[in-house]
Protein backbone atom coordinates (compact mmCIF):
# COMPACT_ATOMS: atom_id res chain seq x y z
CA UNK A 1 0.00 0.00 0.00
CA UNK A 2 1.25 3.65 -0.43
CA UNK A 3 0.66 7.10 0.30
CA UNK A 4 -1.90 8.83 -1.60
CA UNK A 5 -1.62 12.86 -2.45
CA UNK A 6 -5.17 13.91 -3.48
CA UNK A 7 -4.90 17.06 -5.38
CA UNK A 8 -7.69 19.62 -6.07
CA UNK A 9 -6.87 21.23 -9.96
CA UNK A 10 -10.11 22.93 -9.51
CA UNK A 11 -8.76 24.39 -6.30
CA UNK A 12 -5.24 25.10 -8.03
CA UNK A 13 -7.07 27.01 -11.10
CA UNK A 14 -9.40 28.94 -8.74
CA UNK A 15 -5.92 30.19 -6.77
CA UNK A 16 -4.13 31.12 -9.86
CA UNK A 17 -7.21 33.41 -10.97
CA UNK A 18 -7.23 35.04 -7.92
CA UNK A 19 -3.64 36.14 -8.18
CA UNK A 20 -4.10 36.56 -11.70
CA UNK A 21 -7.01 38.82 -10.96
CA UNK A 22 -4.71 41.12 -8.51
CA UNK A 23 -2.30 41.43 -11.32
CA UNK A 24 -4.94 42.93 -13.31
CA UNK A 25 -5.06 39.94 -16.24
CA UNK A 26 -0.87 39.66 -15.87
CA UNK A 27 -0.02 36.38 -14.02
CA UNK A 28 1.77 33.66 -15.57
CA UNK A 29 3.13 30.70 -13.44
CA UNK A 30 6.25 29.04 -12.44
CA UNK A 31 5.99 25.06 -12.25
CA UNK A 32 9.41 24.46 -11.69
CA UNK A 33 10.60 21.27 -9.72
CA UNK A 34 7.52 18.95 -11.30
CA UNK A 35 4.89 22.03 -10.29
CA UNK A 36 6.15 21.80 -6.74
CA UNK A 37 6.28 18.28 -6.94
CA UNK A 38 2.53 18.26 -7.35
CA UNK A 39 2.82 17.12 -11.17
CA UNK A 40 3.83 19.24 -13.48
CA UNK A 41 1.88 18.50 -17.11
CA UNK A 42 -1.20 17.74 -14.84
CA UNK A 43 -1.01 21.47 -13.35
CA UNK A 44 -0.04 23.17 -16.49
CA UNK A 45 -3.21 22.04 -18.16
CA UNK A 46 -5.55 22.54 -15.54
CA UNK A 47 -3.85 26.53 -15.97
CA UNK A 48 -4.49 26.88 -19.64
CA UNK A 49 -7.98 25.66 -18.99
CA UNK A 50 -8.24 28.69 -16.01
CA UNK A 51 -6.85 31.28 -18.69
CA UNK A 52 -3.10 30.90 -18.40
CA UNK A 53 -0.52 31.30 -20.97
CA UNK A 54 2.80 31.27 -20.08
CA UNK A 55 4.98 29.16 -17.90
CA UNK A 56 8.63 29.03 -15.95
CA UNK A 57 10.26 26.21 -15.38
CA UNK A 58 13.58 25.72 -14.01
CA UNK A 59 15.70 24.12 -16.64
CA UNK A 60 15.91 22.73 -20.39
CA UNK A 61 14.70 19.33 -19.21
CA UNK A 62 11.92 20.19 -17.82
CA UNK A 63 11.08 22.66 -20.49
CA UNK A 64 11.45 19.87 -23.01
CA UNK A 65 9.11 17.38 -21.10
CA UNK A 66 6.23 20.48 -20.75
CA UNK A 67 6.86 21.19 -24.77
CA UNK A 68 5.89 17.40 -25.24
CA UNK A 69 2.69 17.94 -23.67
CA UNK A 70 1.50 21.07 -24.56
CA UNK A 71 2.65 22.04 -28.24
CA UNK A 72 0.51 25.27 -28.88
CA UNK A 73 2.37 27.58 -30.09
CA UNK A 74 0.13 29.89 -27.71
CA UNK A 75 1.80 28.50 -24.80
CA UNK A 76 5.05 30.18 -23.98
CA UNK A 77 7.86 28.53 -21.98
CA UNK A 78 10.56 30.33 -20.36
CA UNK A 79 13.53 28.86 -18.26
CA UNK A 80 15.07 30.15 -15.70
CA UNK A 81 18.52 28.69 -15.49
CA UNK A 82 19.94 30.52 -18.31
CA UNK A 83 21.55 30.28 -21.96
CA UNK A 84 24.09 27.84 -22.57
CA UNK A 85 26.32 26.88 -25.39
CA UNK A 86 25.17 24.21 -27.39
CA UNK A 87 22.04 24.37 -26.68
CA UNK A 88 20.41 27.32 -29.32
CA UNK A 89 18.71 24.80 -32.18
CA UNK A 90 16.99 23.34 -29.09
CA UNK A 91 15.57 26.44 -28.03
CA UNK A 92 14.71 27.46 -31.90
CA UNK A 93 12.83 24.21 -32.77
CA UNK A 94 11.18 23.56 -29.49
CA UNK A 95 9.98 27.15 -29.04
CA UNK A 96 11.16 27.79 -25.86
CA UNK A 97 12.64 31.20 -24.24
CA UNK A 98 15.17 31.79 -22.65
CA UNK A 99 16.43 33.73 -19.95
CA UNK A 100 19.64 35.58 -20.29
CA UNK A 101 21.32 35.85 -17.27
CA UNK A 102 24.79 37.46 -17.95
CA UNK A 103 26.81 38.83 -20.62
CA UNK A 104 28.63 35.89 -21.99
CA UNK A 105 24.63 34.29 -22.56
CA UNK A 106 23.93 37.69 -24.23
CA UNK A 107 26.49 37.50 -26.45
CA UNK A 108 26.43 34.19 -27.58
CA UNK A 109 22.60 34.99 -28.42
CA UNK A 110 23.29 37.87 -30.16
CA UNK A 111 25.86 35.78 -32.53
CA UNK A 112 23.28 33.74 -33.30
CA UNK A 113 20.41 35.43 -34.21
CA UNK A 114 22.36 37.78 -36.24
CA UNK A 115 23.23 34.95 -38.78
CA UNK A 116 19.50 33.86 -38.52
CA UNK A 117 16.29 35.88 -40.23
CA UNK A 118 13.81 37.18 -37.74
CA UNK A 119 11.55 34.49 -37.48
CA UNK A 120 14.32 32.00 -37.11
CA UNK A 121 15.69 33.63 -34.31
CA UNK A 122 15.26 33.03 -30.70
CA UNK A 123 12.89 35.07 -28.84
CA UNK A 124 14.49 35.29 -24.95
CA UNK A 125 13.73 37.18 -21.61
CA UNK A 126 16.62 39.63 -20.58
CA UNK A 127 16.88 39.31 -16.70
CA UNK A 128 19.12 41.86 -14.83
CA UNK A 129 20.03 41.48 -10.98
CA UNK A 130 17.94 44.51 -9.09
CA UNK A 131 19.45 43.27 -5.56
CA UNK A 132 18.83 39.09 -5.05
CA UNK A 133 22.80 38.52 -6.04
CA UNK A 134 22.03 35.06 -7.65
CA UNK A 135 20.51 35.30 -11.40
CA UNK A 136 21.07 38.12 -13.77
CA UNK A 137 23.06 40.63 -15.58
CA UNK A 138 25.10 42.42 -12.53
CA UNK A 139 26.17 46.39 -12.50
CA UNK A 140 29.21 45.81 -14.19
CA UNK A 141 27.62 43.50 -17.05
CA UNK A 142 24.75 46.50 -17.28
CA UNK A 143 27.23 49.05 -17.41
CA UNK A 144 29.08 47.30 -20.68
CA UNK A 145 25.16 47.08 -22.58
CA UNK A 146 24.54 50.75 -21.37
CA UNK A 147 27.77 51.06 -23.84
CA UNK A 148 27.09 48.81 -26.33
CA UNK A 149 23.37 48.87 -27.02
CA UNK A 150 23.49 47.43 -30.73
CA UNK A 151 23.94 44.08 -28.81
CA UNK A 152 20.31 43.90 -27.58
CA UNK A 153 18.48 44.91 -31.63
CA UNK A 154 19.33 41.55 -33.14
CA UNK A 155 16.85 39.65 -30.69
CA UNK A 156 12.85 39.58 -30.59
CA UNK A 157 12.36 40.85 -26.22
CA UNK A 158 9.30 39.13 -24.40
CA UNK A 159 10.44 40.80 -21.04
CA UNK A 160 13.07 42.43 -19.37
CA UNK A 161 12.89 40.79 -16.04
CA UNK A 162 14.35 40.52 -12.38
CA UNK A 163 13.21 38.82 -9.40
CA UNK A 164 12.60 40.60 -5.50
CA UNK A 165 14.75 39.45 -2.78
CA UNK A 166 12.03 40.32 0.47
CA UNK A 167 9.17 40.52 -1.23
CA UNK A 168 7.07 38.96 1.68
CA UNK A 169 8.26 42.23 3.98
CA UNK A 170 6.21 44.63 3.12
CA UNK A 171 8.14 47.37 4.47
CA UNK A 172 11.67 46.07 3.11
CA UNK A 173 12.98 49.28 1.45
CA UNK A 174 14.54 46.52 -1.29
CA UNK A 175 11.29 46.27 -2.68
CA UNK A 176 10.79 49.84 -4.17
CA UNK A 177 14.76 49.84 -4.75
CA UNK A 178 14.75 47.18 -7.08
CA UNK A 179 11.28 48.12 -8.64
CA UNK A 180 13.06 51.55 -9.64
CA UNK A 181 16.40 50.15 -10.37
CA UNK A 182 14.41 48.08 -13.08
CA UNK A 183 12.64 50.93 -14.78
CA UNK A 184 15.53 52.70 -15.16
CA UNK A 185 17.20 50.42 -17.26
CA UNK A 186 13.96 49.77 -19.38
CA UNK A 187 14.67 53.34 -20.46
CA UNK A 188 17.17 51.63 -22.54
CA UNK A 189 14.28 48.83 -24.23
CA UNK A 190 11.45 50.93 -23.91
CA UNK A 191 9.47 48.91 -25.78
CA UNK A 192 9.73 45.59 -23.91
CA UNK A 193 7.72 44.49 -21.33
CA UNK A 194 8.42 44.42 -17.53
CA UNK A 195 8.48 41.27 -15.05
CA UNK A 196 9.49 41.90 -11.57
CA UNK A 197 6.76 40.57 -9.14
CA UNK A 198 6.71 36.57 -7.42
CA UNK A 199 3.39 35.99 -5.31
CA UNK A 200 4.30 38.14 -2.70
CA UNK A 201 5.56 40.87 -5.05
CA UNK A 202 1.68 40.94 -6.57
CA UNK A 203 0.79 41.78 -2.20
CA UNK A 204 2.88 44.82 -2.83
CA UNK A 205 0.30 46.17 -4.99
CA UNK A 206 -0.02 47.39 -8.50
CA UNK A 207 3.19 48.95 -9.20
CA UNK A 208 5.08 45.71 -8.95
CA UNK A 209 2.97 43.87 -11.57
CA UNK A 210 3.92 46.26 -13.93
CA UNK A 211 3.47 43.70 -17.88
CA UNK A 212 4.11 40.26 -16.04
CA UNK A 213 3.50 38.63 -12.51
CA UNK A 214 5.19 35.12 -11.78
CA UNK A 215 3.62 33.44 -8.86
CA UNK A 216 4.80 30.07 -7.67
CA UNK A 217 3.54 28.77 -4.40
CA UNK A 218 0.68 31.11 -4.63
CA UNK A 219 -0.80 28.43 -7.13
CA UNK A 220 -0.89 26.23 -3.99
CA UNK A 221 -2.63 29.11 -1.16
CA UNK A 222 0.33 29.18 1.36
CA UNK A 223 3.07 30.93 2.08
CA UNK A 224 6.99 29.54 3.46
CA UNK A 225 5.13 28.66 6.43
CA UNK A 226 2.24 27.23 5.52
CA UNK A 227 -0.22 29.99 6.39
CA UNK A 228 -3.27 30.69 3.94
CA UNK A 229 -2.16 33.80 1.79
CA UNK A 230 -4.55 36.12 1.77
CA UNK A 231 -5.54 38.51 -1.28
CA UNK A 232 -7.79 41.41 -1.15
CA UNK A 233 -10.76 39.88 -2.98
CA UNK A 234 -9.67 36.20 -1.47
CA UNK A 235 -8.28 33.98 0.92
CA UNK A 236 -6.61 31.23 -1.20
CA UNK A 237 -6.42 27.57 -0.40
CA UNK A 238 -3.70 24.64 0.33
CA UNK A 239 -4.66 22.25 -2.50
CA UNK A 240 -4.12 19.27 -1.61
CA UNK A 241 -4.65 16.10 1.37
CA UNK A 242 -2.10 13.68 1.80
CA UNK A 243 -3.18 10.08 3.12
CA UNK A 244 -1.26 7.51 4.41
CA UNK A 245 -2.42 3.59 5.43
CA UNK A 246 -1.98 2.16 8.47
CA UNK A 247 -0.02 -1.15 7.52
CA UNK A 248 -0.32 -2.71 11.15
CA UNK A 249 -1.81 -2.42 14.39
CA UNK A 250 -0.45 -4.34 17.53
CA UNK A 251 -1.47 -3.49 21.40
CA UNK A 252 1.94 -3.09 23.17
CA UNK A 253 2.89 -3.40 27.19
CA UNK A 254 3.70 -0.72 29.18
CA UNK A 255 7.04 -0.15 29.70
CA UNK A 256 7.83 -1.43 26.09
CA UNK A 257 10.80 0.16 24.12
CA UNK A 258 9.34 1.71 20.50
CA UNK A 259 11.41 1.90 17.09
CA UNK A 260 15.21 1.82 16.75
CA UNK A 261 17.12 2.84 19.73
CA UNK A 262 14.12 2.88 21.56
CA UNK A 263 13.85 6.56 22.36
CA UNK A 264 10.28 6.39 23.22
CA UNK A 265 8.69 3.85 26.29
CA UNK A 266 5.18 3.27 26.34
CA UNK A 267 3.83 4.62 29.51
CA UNK A 268 0.16 2.54 29.62
CA UNK A 269 -0.66 -0.65 27.66
CA UNK A 270 -1.17 0.89 24.43
CA UNK A 271 -2.64 0.20 20.85
CA UNK A 272 -0.23 1.14 18.12
CA UNK A 273 -0.35 1.78 14.55
CA UNK A 274 2.41 1.68 12.28
CA UNK A 275 1.99 3.93 9.20
CA UNK A 276 3.24 3.55 5.65
CA UNK A 277 4.86 6.67 4.96
CA UNK A 278 8.35 7.46 5.90
CA UNK A 279 11.51 10.13 4.95
CA UNK A 280 11.96 7.90 1.76
CA UNK A 281 8.18 9.42 0.86
CA UNK A 282 9.28 13.12 2.26
CA UNK A 283 8.23 12.74 5.48
CA UNK A 284 11.17 13.26 7.36
CA UNK A 285 12.22 12.61 10.64
CA UNK A 286 12.23 15.96 12.59
CA UNK A 287 8.64 16.27 11.42
CA UNK A 288 8.20 14.30 14.42
CA UNK A 289 8.04 17.28 16.99
CA UNK A 290 4.60 18.31 15.22
CA UNK A 291 3.24 15.12 14.23
CA UNK A 292 0.21 14.75 15.83
CA UNK A 293 -2.96 13.83 14.20
CA UNK A 294 -7.04 14.26 14.82
CA UNK A 295 -8.65 11.12 14.61
CA UNK A 296 -11.97 10.56 15.29
CA UNK A 297 -11.78 13.91 17.35
CA UNK A 298 -8.61 12.21 19.92
CA UNK A 299 -5.08 13.66 19.34
CA UNK A 300 -2.75 10.71 17.92
CA UNK A 301 0.90 11.57 18.71
CA UNK A 302 3.93 9.84 16.66
CA UNK A 303 5.82 7.29 18.97
CA UNK A 304 9.63 6.03 17.92
CA UNK A 305 11.56 7.71 15.21
CA UNK A 306 9.93 7.88 11.69
CA UNK A 307 12.23 5.40 9.28
CA UNK A 308 12.55 5.33 5.48
CA UNK A 309 9.40 3.67 5.10
CA UNK A 310 6.64 4.37 7.94
CA UNK A 311 6.15 5.33 11.36
CA UNK A 312 4.28 4.34 14.47
CA UNK A 313 1.22 6.20 15.41
CA UNK A 314 -0.68 5.99 19.31
CA UNK A 315 -3.97 5.62 18.67
CA UNK A 316 -4.91 4.61 22.16
CA UNK A 317 -8.14 6.54 22.70
CA UNK A 318 -9.31 5.80 19.08
CA UNK A 319 -12.51 3.49 19.30
CA UNK A 320 -11.05 -0.09 18.25
CA UNK A 321 -14.10 -0.70 15.52
CA UNK A 322 -12.90 3.04 14.11
CA UNK A 323 -9.11 1.98 12.62
CA UNK A 324 -8.53 -1.45 10.70
CA UNK A 325 -5.40 -2.59 9.08
CA UNK A 326 -5.76 -1.05 5.62
CA UNK A 327 -7.70 1.95 6.74
CA UNK A 328 -5.78 5.13 5.30
CA UNK A 329 -5.75 8.66 7.73
CA UNK A 330 -5.09 11.77 6.95
CA UNK A 331 -1.68 13.67 7.46
CA UNK A 332 -1.90 17.20 5.88
CA UNK A 333 -4.47 19.27 4.51
CA UNK A 334 -5.18 22.75 4.65
CA UNK A 335 -6.53 22.85 8.20
CA UNK A 336 -2.98 21.73 9.64
CA UNK A 337 -0.18 22.06 6.86
CA UNK A 338 1.20 25.79 8.80
CA UNK A 339 0.99 23.16 12.32
CA UNK A 340 2.95 20.86 10.77
CA UNK A 341 5.81 23.06 9.81
CA UNK A 342 5.46 25.83 12.36
CA UNK A 343 9.41 26.14 14.15
CA UNK A 344 10.81 24.21 11.70
CA UNK A 345 14.17 24.48 9.82
CA UNK A 346 11.63 23.86 6.69
CA UNK A 347 9.59 25.97 4.56
CA UNK A 348 6.35 25.07 2.68
CA UNK A 349 8.53 24.88 -0.85
CA UNK A 350 10.74 22.03 0.52
CA UNK A 351 8.03 20.24 2.31
CA UNK A 352 5.97 20.09 -1.08
CA UNK A 353 9.24 19.24 -3.54
CA UNK A 354 9.86 16.59 -0.77
CA UNK A 355 7.18 14.66 -1.68
CA UNK A 356 8.61 11.41 -3.09
CA UNK A 357 7.47 9.63 -6.00
CA UNK A 358 6.29 6.25 -3.92
CA UNK A 359 2.97 8.79 -3.14
CA UNK A 360 0.46 8.13 -5.68
CA UNK A 361 -0.79 11.39 -6.55
CA UNK A 362 -4.64 11.38 -7.73
CA UNK A 363 -6.12 14.86 -9.45
CA UNK A 364 -9.81 16.00 -9.09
Amino acid sequence: MQGILNISLNTIKSNWTALDDASFGKAAAVIKANAYGLGMNQIANALIEAGCNYFYVANLDEALELRKEITSSKISIAIFEGFFEGSELIYLNNNLIPIINNLNQLKRLNDFNVVNKKNQSIKAILNIDTGMNRLGLSSEEIDFVLKNKSILDNTRWDFIMSHLANAYDTANKSNCQQLNKMKLFSKLMPNVKLSLANTFGIKLGPSFCLDQTRPGIGLYGIDSNGNNINLVSKSLKFPFELLAPIIQIKNVNIGEEISYGGVDTTNRNSKLATIGIGYADGWLRFLKKNSSFLIEGQECKVIGNITMDSFILDITNINKAKLKEETYISLVDNSNIKYILRNLEIISYEFLTLIGNRIIRRYN
